[in-house]
């Protein structure tokens, strides 16, 4: 009875795995799949859903920002000192504020030249949502990664 279990045991392991051979086989040449074609408004519709903003849409709605506050610049205070002499601008980042916002108050203060580049920067470092708040000690003409690194506290 042994030797017949012994002889049974491959057996059925080959039958097994012939099993599942067969039904890979079939689930590859006949998926269950259901395929559906998005249109591209679709697409961003869901991205936008998830949190993904288009760069376009950053930059035009900096542009709109900047236009907003030549408007109501007299109603608004800053809270950025520069000393002329030394080019050094006390540079205040308020707790919640968008990185968007940053980066253009960067730009007017002169600290950084291109707000594209510099949001390129800051994306390639993934530092859009670290930046911390307080006030900082920036020099005019400083490069973008030391910047960075300083509104982030990394130095």
């Amino acid at each position: 009875m042994a030797t017949l279990d012994k002889k049974l045991i491959p057996i059925l392991l080959f039958l097994a795995g012939t099993m599942f051979i067969s039904a890979g086989i079939a689930m590859v040449s006949k998926p269950n799949v259901k395929y559906i074609d998005y249109t591209d408004e679709e697409i961003k519709r869901r991205a936008r859903e998830l949190g993904m903003v288009d760069i376009k849409e950053v930059i035009e709605k900096n542009q709109s920002k900047k236009e907003e506050n030549k408007d109501t610049s007299n109603k608004v205070e800053e809270k950025v000192k520069v000393e002329k002499d030394k080019d050094i601008v006390l540079f205040e980042i308020k707790k919640g504020e968008s990185s968007e916002n940053v980066i253009e108050r960067l730009f007017k203060e002169g600290v950084i030249l291109d707000k594209n580049e510099f949001a390129k920067a800051v994306f390639l470092k993934k530092a859009e949502r670290r930046f911390k708040y307080g006030v900082f000690e920036l020099k005019k003409g400083m490069d973008y990664d030391t910047i960075i690194d300083i509104l982030t506290g990394v130095k």
